[in-house]
């Protein structure tokens, strides 16, 4: 299921979401900081990648407990 296209800037949420289920916790921060970057790049909230930034941050809190 793919929520947008993907294009040289974008990369899809199921892309995303693979990329978080396969990343070491070590390696989440990093991938936040990207989705971070991408959510400042885009010009309208994009739902999708604020719901794969809650889920990253989610994790690296019970990580850090």
């Amino acid at each position: 299921m793919k929520f947008w296209k993907s294009n040289k800037t974008q990369r899809n949420t199921e892309e995303l979401l693979k990329e978080v289920n396969n990343s070491k916790p070590e390696e989440l921060e990093n991938l936040l900081q990207k989705v971070e970057e991408e959510i400042k790049k885009s010009d309208d909230k994009n739902a999708d990648l604020l719901t794969v930034k809650t889920i990253i941050t989610s994790r690296l809190a019970s990580i850090k407990k």
